[in-house]
């Protein structure tokens, strides 16, 4: 991972409350695949995971981190590929 997602996963981590192991940060090539895994875990702690509630959430810091238009922050977007973290 380069300094933006490195930067970008600890942003989300913040912003949750939770921790995203390291493995599973590689992991995640879409935001779709970051998504589903904070639904996941915010359900599996019994906290907010209404899906389109933690998208905008998501997508605040995204924006905000990746420096990208709202509209290109959606689910099927690549972290590298098409919103050009490093």
């Amino acid at each position: 991972m380069g300094l933006d997602t490195v930067e970008l996963v600890m942003a989300v981590e913040e912003e949750f409350g939770l921790e995203i192991p390291d493995a599973a940060a590689e992991e995640m090539i879409t935001v779709g695949e970051m998504h589903s895994f904070l639904v996941s875990e915010l359900r599996r702690r019994g906290r907010e995971s209404d899906p389109a509630q933690v998208f905008e959430r998501m997508r605040t810091i995204i924006v905000r981190q990746l420096g990208v238009n709202p509209d290109e922050v959606i689910l099927s977007a690549r972290f590298v590929k098409d919103l050009h973290a490093d």
